[in-house]
């Protein structure tokens, strides 16, 4: 990889983990010292992020950090129903029992999670949630869709969403999770993609909640920017599935 390459990925992994505050402005010399390379990097990586929506221009050199607000909480959770729902529907006809075994099990450690006192146990439930999710896209057999639809997993609106969940609204997820998986096993392609709907939909209900309880327009997650981090590198892909044992 070149190092053009590896400061864009770096950059791309920390605004999509929450490293940088929203609105905070990065500043090429102050980053390319940090990475230890030139700016010359920096500014082809800042181009490109600003290019993807995650920077905004700033005045003289440098960038900001796009906020999120309200709005994008909305856009990526329904267009998360759109591509999950219709990723779980291929899913319910295409995934085998172990991959859907490997999703009921994810769904058990996160109830546990739920139910610890361990400290690290809201970044089990978020590496465990997006490994669900991704398992998801990975038993539906469309490498186009699970292109796409990861990549709706991986902003930070949508890894640290259990920061803002009490136990009651975990709990809930979990069933829900639960009634997914059910749909798999049942193989009824209506049913998964009905079950990821009502899944989705309640979470927006949660950001909708969070955001009136605050009285804020942008979305801030309660939770220091390493355990994000680590959210989001601990969060290894699922394994290549099987090529028999159907369900």
């Amino acid at each position: 990889m070149s190092v053009g390459e590896k400061v864009y990925s770096t950059l791309r992994r920390r605004l999509m983990s929450g490293y940088y505050e929203p609105g905070s402005k990065l500043k090429e010399e102050v980053v390319a010292a940090d990475l230890s390379v030139s700016r010359t990097p920096v500014r082809a990586a800042i181009h490109r992020l600003i290019a993807e929506g995650l920077l905004e221009p700033a005045p003289k050199r440098g960038a900001l950090v796009t906020p999120w607000g309200a709005q994008d909480v909305e856009d990526i959770f329904n267009l998360r129903i759109m591509l999950e729902g219709y990723g779980a529907s291929l899913a319910a006809k295409n995934a085998t029992r172990e991959e859907v075994d490997r999703l009921e099990a994810l769904n058990e450690e996160i109830a546990a999670a739920v139910d610890s006192e361990r400290e690290d146990r809201l970044q089990v439930i978020h590496t465990a949630n997006l490994d669900f999710h991704t398992g998801l896209y990975e038993a539906s057999r469309s490498p186009h869709l699970r292109t796409f639809g990861v990549k709706l997993l991986e902003y930070p609106l949508v890894i640290g969403g259990f920061y803002i969940y009490d136990r009651d609204d975990m709990i809930e997820s979990v069933r829900q999770h639960s009634e997914i998986v059910a749909a798999l096993r049942a193989g009824n392609p209506d049913w998964a993609r009905a079950a990821i709907a009502c899944h989705l939909a309640a979470a927006i209900e949660r950001f909708r909640r969070a955001g009136r309880v605050d009285g804020a327009t942008t979305f801030r997650f309660p939770i220091p920017s390493s355990e994000m981090s680590a959210a989001m590198e601990d969060a290894a892909p699922p394994p290549k599935p099987p090529d028999k044992a159907r369900r």
